[in-house]
Parts: structure tokens; C-alpha cells; sequence
């Protein structure tokens, strides 16, 4: 015979099936029902690649399908039976290598895709030829008859269905959305599936009255029956994976719909998936017929694999028009970085492996079509089953959560907002340590009016709040959900792909899944424990105690909130260790040396790191001695601040100008807290030699019953306001002291608050403050005449300078230079 050139667009597309074909052929299971081509070829008559190419490809068979048609019945070079398969790979499986099955794999794959391409210019001839063949007159337009009639009964059904939707599925959905809007999931998903149900029951009627009425119309022939019951059977089809992707996406009711989308963005999501699921339902439709017509393989390999190359490409089209959208579904209408590391990655990635996963399906679908490879779900197919599975798996789990946590979550609702008017109480103008904005503890307003709160995550970014999406056990619960549907879809695929025997016991999948499934009990106690813990911590004041800037000796948290930081540490290390242990062990690695190891390790660290050990056995002394605890003021001597945060050999103080000190346990040899029971407040006062003391002691008294009531501050006192009488003479003024107790931290808003009514207190009463005055006393001045100006510029100099003197070393005040 003669050689047949191959045209270049042949070529590439040869090419490209025969390196799958080569990796199919390599990582075939042996569940796939492999066939060896060596003997398939010799009983062909083929012996080599050479032959291959210079002889015409005979004829390829389908398995489970009819003789072909292309050769004639005494055509020696025809292709064997389906028993001929079966008796050459159950004789040559065990014996066959993967690099011979590889060769023979690609040989037999060359052969079928030319004898492919070789029959595409007759397609349409050859289907014409059949469906004439198989009319009851001869004529191919029959069947076109046959299809226009079973429409008509379809209609007809759907006529019925509208009298179905009108009297009981309107009036029951109407019914199902009264009430309060929905919220969760749990509202919506009862309503989602009644709407299902009801859908599901009109498809019912219609393919039920239109399939009576076809029986009744369409004449008794195999052929002809087969055409009106996949024409009703793809309508069918096609209405319930329209309804779910309807029920999933809710174009038309915003308040019902699952996925963060606009309305827009939904309905033009929708009619995309509506259209591309109609297109693959059809072409599967039309090549079950073609099938069902007794055509050769290469005419229905054609037919599969040209509807295969149109789903692919209407579903590539939806991918990409409303990847933005589904991106923003992914991420739950939030911005990418407010959402989840995992959520952000799957927004960003969804797209490219879908569209991977899409083409190489098609291919590996045409591959195993074109090798004779058993497959019971074509992997598109395939795809969108395990979608929709992991999809309402995901659903059903969320809606058991919500119900069983709907208690909890009620609990944890804040309280309705009082209706009654809000008291606005008296606040001091600058509440605070700070009062002018200098870093001091001065108090005032910090400066442009922000409060303290406003700036506290710039000021203290290492308070600032953390997101933690799961913060209860509802909300671990969800995620544990959402990864149990991912890994049903996943398992789901798997299976499709490999078949029954990929998760056998000995294959890596079955390894993998053992893997995955101690990952996920760690991963669920992991965070179980954590949430447990936090809210315990939570429960003592926080895991971060706040602190005003400038603040010394603020409240502390309790003992409790000290020490559970630490153990929570401790206690996942366990959990992570533990986890990881056991998979070591599933791996088959021997663990017991790992143990022997550690002993020699701690050791090591016990002799070579003798101040890591002083420091952290002094840690756990400090804390069991309950010296201090977070939030609280500390003085170790060189350093003082609030403490920040404890590690397990080192704690951090923040002093209140701001500097963040890290010292080491081991290193403190006295500690003084400035932060427990109480705090007694010593303010001085300036009076001049005039004032009556004892007024003064019950002016004070008075005043200080009288701070008792006040609204803000009142409860932040332990003992009131009192006089401790004049503690200090000096030459211009005499030192009264007054004092007051309060909690630990609310000194420095009691204080302003004490210092502005004691100067309103003593303007009332005429009381004065006295001033520093410095007496200068020149005893050479003559008392006979006026000095002159060399003499009054000496007196001026001695003068400055002893005011200078005494300014710089007493207190601050304003000072008053007597001459005399």
C-alpha cells in the first residue's frame, strides 16, 4: 500500500494525544482494565511502527458496542471481538512492563487517532447512511419527525406544569418566605429546598405526561423510541441542574442567595451556567444516540469528542466572563486582605486549575475513548458531580451546625439598645494621664481632640486586635464542615479518576487519605482547645491588659489570665507534637529513638545553658509566687514599666515614655508592683502663713464627701479626700498635704479631678496659693542718699542670682524677689 501523508493540523493533534497517551499509559491502575496492544497489534497483523505507518490502521472496535461497519464482515484486517480484549489483557497484565505497555500504548493510539481524523470528511454522510438504516421507512428525516412530536409532548407537559405551579407550588413558597428575613444559612436553606422539591416535582410531571403522551403517539420501534426517550430524558436532565444551579445562585432573590454577589453579577453567572449545562447535557444526549444507532467507533468517537470540545469551550467562556465575580464569592464579599490566607489563594488560583483540570479531562476523556479504556463518568462530568456533592454536603453540614448552635448564638446576641435617653455624665475635659499631649502624666486632652482609643493600634500595635476568624466553637464547627466537603469532593474525584481500586489498602491514596485524616482530628483539637482556652482568657480580662500612654501603676489582670497564656502555649505544642508524631508513626518511622534523642538533647541544654535553665526556673517561681501579672506597674531596679507580655525565660515592660524593656528572669534581684489592692495618692499644697489650717482641714472634708458622689469618678475612690495637716515650713509658704486612696491605675484621673476643685474651692473661699519669694538683704547701701546706678546694677546681679539659686533648687513655682 501506499503511504498517506498527514496533514500538519493531524500532526500537532496526533502529537499532542500520543505524550498523554504515553503518561496515561505509564500511571494506568491496574482497576482501568489496561489492554495489551503488543498482541492486540500482532493479532492485527501489525509488527512494528514502521508497519504502522506504511499499512492502512484497521478498524477500531468499542467495547461493549456493535461490529464495525467501515470493514466488511470477510475484511481480514478487521478489528477483533470484545472476548479478544479481554483474553489478551487477562493473559499479558502480569506480565507487561511499563515501558512496553508505554510503547504499545502509543503505537495502537497513533493507529485509532488516524483512522479518526481519516473518517472526519464523511461524518456527517456516515450518520445520515445509519439513521436511514435504522428508520422503520428508510429515510433519515424520520427521526427528525420523531424529535419535533416528542417536543410538542414536552410542551404539552409543561402546560400541566404551569396548572402545578399556579394552584400548589406558588401558594407553598409564598407561604415558606413569610416571616423575617433571612439571615443564615439555617433561614434560607429550608425555603432553597422546598423550592427544589417543588421544582423537582414539576420536572416529574412534565417528563411523566410527556412521556405518556410519546408512548401513545411514537410508533413501537427500537430506534424511534430510544430518540423520544433521550429527548425527554436531556429536557429532564437539564431542569434539575438548571434548578440547582438556581437554587445555588438565586438570580431573582437577593435575600435567598448563598454566594456574596450583586444581583447583576448573579443573574449574569446564572445564564451562563444555565447555558453551558445545557450544551454538554445535549451533547452527551445526541452522542448516547449516536451510539445507541450502532455507528463505527470512529464515527462515535468523533461525535464524543467533537460535544466534548463545545462543553469545554462554553464552559472555558464562563470561567473567565465571571471570574471576577466568583472570585468575590470565594472571598465572601470582603476584600482579599480582610479574608483568609486559604480564601485569598483560592480567589486567586480557582480559575487557572479549573481551566487546567477542564482541558486535560477533555483530552484524557478522548485518550481513554480512543485506548478502549473503561470509564463509567466522563471526567467532565465528573466535575460537576463532584461540585454539586461537595457543594450540598457543605450545606446540609452548616445547616446542622447553625441549628445546633442556634441557642448559643442567641445568648451571645448583645441586648436590644435602651430606648430611654442616654444620661450624658461629666467627664472631665482631658480624662487621661496625658493632659497636653506632651507624653507626660499630666492630664488633658491628647492633641487634635483623638482619643485614646483611636490611636491605640498605631501607639500599640502589639494590642491592637488580632483577626481570628474562629473565635467560637460554631465557627470552628463551620470550618470543619467546609474542609469535611472539600475532602467528599476531593475523595469524590479521586474515585472517579481512578475507579474503585485507588484506595485499596497498600496504594498511596489509601496512605494519603490515613494522612489526611489524622491532619484533620489534630487540626479540629488544635483549635478546639484554643478557642476554649481564649475564652477563659478572655473571660479574666483579655490576653492583652489595655493601658493609657504615660500610665504608672495601671489595674492588672487577674493570676488566672497571667498563667493561661502560658499554658495554652504548652498545651498546643503538646497537640502539634502529638499530631506529628502520629503521622511520623503512619509513615513508618520508628519514634522511640526520636524520645532517646530528646533525653540526650535536654541534657545538653541542661549543662551547656546554664542561664536559660536559671531563667526559666526563676520564671516559673516569679509566677507561682504571683510577684506580678500582666498589665501590672513594676520596678526591678535599673527598669520600671508595665508589664506587657511573659514568655517562658523573659517578660516585657513598657515604661510609660514609651520604651519597651525585655528582661530576662534570672536577671531580677528585687521586684516592687506598684499595681496591687490599692494606691495612696499625696498631693501638696503651697499656702501662705495666713491661712487658717483648720478651715482648710474641713474645707477639704467636705470636698472630699462630696467627690464621693460624683458620677465618673466617685467609684474610683477607696477612702476619701482629707487633710493631713501642714507637713513643711519654708520661708515663703507653708506645705499642706492632702491625700486620698483609689485603685491601682485610676490615680491620675481622680487627681485632675481633685486639683481642679480644690483651686475652684480655694478662689470661693479666698484662700491663696502662696509664691516662692527670695529676700535679698545688702546691708553696705547708704540710708542718707538715694544708691547709684553701679550700686542698684550690683544689687540687681546678686538678686537674679540667688533667685536663680533657689529656682533651680527647690520646687517649681513662681518666685518673687524682695530687696531689702
Amino acid at each position: 500500500m501506499t503511504h498517506v501523508p498527514t496533514p500538519p493540523a493531524r500532526r500537532v493533534l496526533i502529537a499532542a494525544l500520543l505524550a498523554l497517551a504515553a503518561l496515561l499509559g505509564a500511571l494506568a491502575p491496574a482497576a482501568a482494565q489496561p489492554v495489551d496492544y503488543g498482541a492486540l497489534l500482532r493479532e492485527l497483523g501489525v509488527t512494528g511502527g514502521d508497519a504502522a505507518q506504511e499499512e492502512p490502521a484497521p478498524e477500531m472496535s468499542r467495547i461493549g458496542g456493535p461490529a464495525p461497519a467501515f470493514a466488511a464482515e470477510d475484511d481480514p484486517n478487521r478489528a477483533p471481538e470484545v472476548a479478544a480484549y479481554g483474553r489478551i489483557a487477562a493473559a499479558q497484565a502480569e506480565e507487561a512492563n511499563v515501558i512496553q505497555r508505554t510503547t504499545e500504548s502509543v503505537s495502537a493510539l497513533r493507529q485509532r487517532v488516524q483512522m479518526t481524523l481519516r473518517a472526519a470528511p464523511d461524518l456527517f454522510e456516515e450518520l445520515e447512511r445509519y439513521m436511514a438504516r435504522n428508520a422503520p421507512d428508510g429515510r433519515s428525516s424520520h427521526f427528525l419527525g420523531v424529535f419535533v412530536l416528542t417536543v410538542i409532548c414536552v410542551m404539552i407537559g409543561r402546560a400541566v406544569v404551569s396548572l402545578y405551579a399556579a394552584f400548589i407550588a406558588l401558594p407553598l413558597m409564598q407561604a415558606a418566605q413569610r416571616g423575617p428575613r433571612p439571615r443564615t444559612l439555617g433561614d434560607k436553606l429550608p425555603v432553597l429546598t422546598l423550592r427544589f422539591a417543588l421544582t423537582s416535582g414539576a420536572v416529574a410531571i412534565c417528563v411523566s405526561v410527556a412521556a405518556g403522551l410519546g408512548l401513545a403517539v411514537v410508533d413501537d420501534h427500537r430506534p424511534t423510541l430510544d430518540m423520544a426517550a433521550l429527548t425527554v430524558g436531556t429536557w429532564g436532565l437539564w431542569l434539575l441542574v438548571d434548578t440547582i444551579w438556581r437554587m445555588t445562585i438565586c438570580p431573582y432573590l437577593p435575600e435567598y442567595r448563598i454566594p456574596k454577589l450583586t444581583d447583576e453579577a448573579a443573574r449574569r453567572l446564572y445564564l451562563w451556567v444555565s447555558v453551558s449545562a445545557g450544551v454538554s447535557i445535549v451533547g452527551q444526549g445526541f452522542t448516547a444516540w449516536v451510539d445507541a444507532l450502532g455507528t463505527p467507533a470512529a464515527v462515535h468517537a468523533l461525535v464524543a469528542s467533537g460535544t466534548g470540545l463545545l462543553s469545554l469551550i462554553f464552559a472555558l467562556v464562563m470561567i473567565w466572563a465571571n471570574r471576577p465575580a466568583i472570585s468575590s464569592a470565594i472571598l465572601g464579599g470582603r476584600a482579599r486582605r480582610d479574608a483568609t490566607w486559604f480564601a485569598s489563594v483560592c480567589s486567586v488560583l480557582w480559575a487557572p486549575v479549573v481551566t487546567v483540570y477542564l482541558i486535560v479531562s477533555w483530552v484524557e476523556g478522548v485518550v481513554r475513548m480512543l485506548l478502549g479504556y473503561e470509564q463509567n463518568i466522563p471526567l467532565l462530568t465528573g466535575a460537576f458531580v463532584t461540585l454539586m456533592c461537595g457543594l450540598i454536603v457543605y450545606a446540609v453540614s452548616v445547616f446542622a451546625v447553625e441549628r445546633l448552635f442556634a441557642r448559643a448564638r442567641m445568648r451571645r446576641a448583645p441586648p436590644p439598645p435602651a430606648q430611654d435617653a442616654p444620661v450624658e455624665a461629666h467627664v472631665m475635659e482631658g480624662d487621661g494621664p496625658d493632659g497636653d499631649g506632651d507624653g507626660d502624666d499630666e492630664g488633658g486632652p491628647m492633641r487634635g481632640g483623638r482619643a485614646v482609643e483611636e490611636l491605640r493600634p498605631q501607639l500599640f500595635p502589639h494590642m491592637a486586635v488580632r483577626r481570628q476568624p474562629m473565635r467560637s466553637f460554631e465557627d470552628l464547627a463551620q470550618r470543619a464542615a467546609a474542609i469535611f466537603a472539600i475532602g467528599v469532593a476531593a475523595w469524590l474525584l479521586a474515585r472517579i479518576w481512578g475507579g474503585d481500586a485507588i484506595f485499596r489498602d497498600g496504594q498511596p491514596l489509601d496512605f494519603l487519605q490515613d494522612v489526611i485524616d489524622k491532619l484533620f482530628i489534630g487540626y479540629i483539637a488544635f483549635h478546639a482547645v484554643r478557642i476554649w482556652l481564649d475564652k477563659r482568657i478572655e473571660e479574666e480580662g483579655g490576653d492583652d491588659v489595655a493601658s493609657e500612654p504615660g500610665d504608672e501603676g495601671g489595674g492588672a489582670g487577674s493570676r488566672l489570665g497571667t498563667l493561661l497564656p502560658l499554658f495554652r502555649a504548652f498545651i498546643l505544642f503538646v497537640i502539634v507534637a502529638v499530631t506529628a508524631l502520629t503521622i511520623a508513626m503512619e509513615m513508618g518511622v520508628n519514634v522511640a529513638p526520636l524520645f532517646a534523642g530528646a533525653g540526650v538533647v535536654g541534657l545538653a541544654i541542661g549543662f551547656g545553658a546554664q542561664a536559660l535553665v536559671r531563667d526559666i526556673l526563676s520564671g516559673v517561681f516569679f509566677l507561682l509566687d504571683d510577684a506580678f501579672r500582666k498589665g501590672e506597674y513594676i520596678d526591678v531596679g535599673e527598669v520600671k514599666g508595665t508589664v506587657e507580655k511573659i514568655s517562658i525565660r523573659s517578660f516585657q515592660l513598657r515604661h510609660h515614655l514609651g520604651a519597651l524593656h525585655t528582661i530576662p528572669f534570672g536577671e531580677i534581684t528585687h521586684l516592687t508592683n506598684f499595681s496591687r489592692d490599692w494606691v495612696m495618692m499625696k498631693l501638696p499644697l503651697r499656702l501662705t502663713y495666713d491661712t487658717d489650717v483648720e478651715k482648710v482641714r474641713k474645707l477639704v472634708k467636705k470636698l472630699g464627701q462630696q467627690l464621693l458622689e460624683h458620677p465618673t469618678e466617685g467609684p474610683k475612690f477607696v477612702q476619701p479626700l482629707k487633710s493631713q495637716g501642714v507637713i513643711q515650713m519654708e520661708d515663703s509658704a507653708m506645705i499642706v498635704r492632702i491625700k486620698y486612696m483609689t485603685r491601682p491605675g485610676d490615680q491620675w484621673t481622680t487627681r485632675k479631678l481633685v486639683y481642679h476643685e480644690i483651686r475652684e474651692l480655694f478662689a470661693r473661699e479666698g484662700i491663696k496659693f502662696a509664691h516662692r519669694e527670695v529676700t535679698v538683704r545688702i546691708p553696705d547701701l547708704p540710708k542718707d542718699r538715694a544708691p547709684t546706678a553701679q550700686e542698684l546694677e550690683a544689687v540687681e546681679e546678686a538678686a537674679g542670682a540667688a533667685a536663680r539659686t533657689v529656682a533651680e533648687d527647690g520646687p517649681p513655682g513662681a518666685s518673687t524677689v524682695e530687696m531689702r
